[in-house]
């Protein structure tokens, strides 16, 4: 596999586990429209 991607080029094979598409973007509206100013407002999991 080393010898196939330097003869080739970076990237020309793979493990399958590296998935195919990296530019992965958030969906925006998912987007939370709060924006938090305030340590107070900080929610702390105990």
């Amino acid at each position: 596999m080393d010898d196939i991607n330097a003869r080739y080029g970076r990237g020309a094979l793979r493990v399958a586990a590296e998935g195919y598409d990296k530019a992965w973007k958030m969906k925006q509206e998912f987007l939370s429209k709060q924006y938090t100013i305030s340590w107070q407002d900080i929610i702390v999991a105990r």
